[in-house]
């Protein structure tokens, strides 16, 4: 994953570099370092990205289905 690629993804699933530092309490001068002289994005950073995504969806659905048997 290329550092364009790491921000686009970011901004896909509406998160902010320092919100995904935060979340993954990797340092935010790190982040920044990520596609500058020979520092790749780490490989763990796209499977990351993607369960998180997931996990949102499924936050979501859980927050319908539970608000759903409230109006019951």
């Amino acid at each position: 994953m290329t550092k364009e690629d790491f921000c686009k993804r970011l901004k896909d699933i509406n998160l902010t570099q320092k919100e995904f530092s935060e979340i993954t309490h990797v340092p935010y001068s790190t982040l920044n370092n990520w596609g500058f002289h020979d520092i790749q994005v780490p490989k763990w950073v796209g499977p990351f990205i993607e369960h998180y995504e997931k996990a949102k969806k499924y936050d979501a659905i859980k927050k319908m289905i539970l608000d759903s048997k409230e109006v019951l």
